[in-house]
């Protein structure tokens, strides 16, 4: 027994943030990545995105993501052009408490390795001379 198709409902925020698009190039392989927006059919309006892939959040995130693989020859002009900061900065700064715990397990680890090495010598020394 069918009843139809069913009744799709989509609740989204008040605030509407437009997607920026980014090209990504691995090998031959192009794609254009459309992300941090809001509407679910925030990129319905871009000439790449429609009716390839749908968008999609990640769970308890409040953005979308979408993806597109795009076909060989074309390099990804359309997606660069609508882009409105396309330079990607790390943002990761070094942190010392961080660099100093790294540090610290690795001289653990050190000496755990040492303390069992000196424990397998004395164990065969005091076997052979028995």
């Amino acid at each position: 027994m069918i009843f139809g198709s069913g009744t799709r409902l989509t609740i989204e925020p008040k605030l509407e943030v437009e997607p920026d698009y980014y090209k990504l190039v691995g090998g031959e392989t192009t794609a254009c990545l459309a992300t941090g927006f809001t509407r679910q059919n925030g990129t319905s309006n871009h000439t790449l995105f429609k009716d390839k892939t749908a968008a999609v959040r990640i769970e308890n995130d409040k953005v979308y993501n979408q993806v597109v693989v795009l076909p060989t020859g074309n390099n990804g002009d359309e997606c660069e052009t609508e882009s409105k900061d396309s330079s990607c900065e790390d943002s990761i700064k070094p942190d010392p408490k961080v660099n100093f715990v790294s540090v610290t397990v690795l001289c653990l680890r050190l000496l755990f390795i040492k303390t069992v090495v000196f424990n397998v010598l004395m164990t065969f020394r005091l076997w052979i001379s028995q």
